[in-house]
């Protein structure tokens, strides 16, 4: 799962389950500055948006074998279909109305955010979507970190949507990682191409591109396929559900090696999270067993393959009986 911005009532959720014993993956979290798209949500006082920030520090925790704590989300705008997406140039939102965007979070509180991250060794998750976000974001934090040169730079970049090769550049300078899920080509490609125009499809899950900017890019189903495998092959032919169209431009498709790192080595290296992502000696005894090679099968097989069994840190949480 991709997205890791929580409530504390959603957290003690999985803290609950690990005391429990009943946790079958491995849990990030990350405590949400601001809850934000929700009718109820009431933009924070900075008082209380600065409170956020200290109980997400309060809250590190990467002791634990299972489930932990580490960083703070921040979120500016939201998804392309209510038209929250920040985009520079104007488009249709859902009723025809024309929108840039919505901000959920102010940029006074997003530039708090940074700073504070930077002083205090928080890790910030930014989620950007549009070009709005990007630009905006990375002028901000640029300028902090000049002025923070010895910050931690494990920052994580959310979603990713839209991105173009500069902005992309410059979070790789800045020593971010990202995580994303095709997910979000999948089912919003078409949308995209209709609201926005077909230049922006260049610049949709561009993941070919972000690698050749020297990110770690870790993947996820955030929504949609749940299907894994199915993901790895949307990686190599990112295809939209509705029209059956592949957008196959220059940064978006890589290997198939590729796309499976970034379903297990290059997700935990996202996560921070030594010792699982690779099997080799001294790594935690996490693996599945499936039934057919996925490295080589044909890529329309790829979403066929069966998972036969699971072990977490050695211990079966899954058996098919077909072994």
């Amino acid at each position: 799962y991709e997205g890791h911005a929580m409530s504390p009532l959603e957290m003690e959720v999985y803290r609950v389950l690990r005391a429990e014993g009943a946790l079958t993956v491995r849990v990030l979290m990350a405590l949400e500055s601001e809850v934000y798209g929700v009718p109820w949500a009431q933009p924070l006082s900075d008082e209380e948006f600065d409170n956020n920030l200290k109980l997400a520090l309060s809250m590190t925790d990467m002791s634990d074998d299972l489930c932990r704590t580490n960083g703070v989300t921040v979120s500016r705008g939201g998804p392309c279909w209510p038209g929250f997406i920040r985009m520079h140039e104007p488009y249709p939102g859902p009723y025809g109305e024309p929108t840039r965007g919505f901000t959920f979070v102010s940029g006074e509180k997003e530039e708090r955010a940074i700073e504070y991250c930077a002083c205090h060794g928080l890790r910030l998750n930014y989620i950007g979507a549009g070009y709005r976000d990007h630009d905006e974001f990375l002028d901000r934090a640029e300028a902090i970190l000049e002025r923070h040169p010895k910050a931690a730079r494990d920052w994580i970049l959310q979603h990713v949507y839209l991105i173009k090769e500069e902005q992309a550049r410059r979070y790789a300078a800045l020593g971010f990682q990202v995580t994303t899920s095709m997910s979000f080509s999948w089912a919003k490609g078409d949308l995209f191409a209709e609201r926005m125009g077909e230049h922006v499809l260049q610049d949709l899950i561009p993941l070919r591109r972000l690698l050749d900017a020297a990110l770690t890019v870790g993947c996820g189903t955030d929504w949609g396929p749940k299907n894994i495998f199915e993901h790895i092959q949307l990686a190599q032919t990112h295809r939209f559900c509705a029209s059956g169209r592949q957008n196959l431009g220059p940064g978006q498709p890589v290997t198939r090696r590729e796309a499976l790192l970034m379903w297990t080595r290059d997700a935990a290296r996202a996560l921070g999270w030594e010792g699982v992502g690779t099997l080799r000696p001294g790594n935690h005894a996490d693996l599945i067993v499936v039934d057919q090679n996925p490295l080589t099968c044909d890529v329309d097989a790829l979403p066929r393959t069966q998972v036969l069994h699971t072990l977490l840190a050695g211990r079966t949480v899954f058996d098919s009986g077909e072994l």
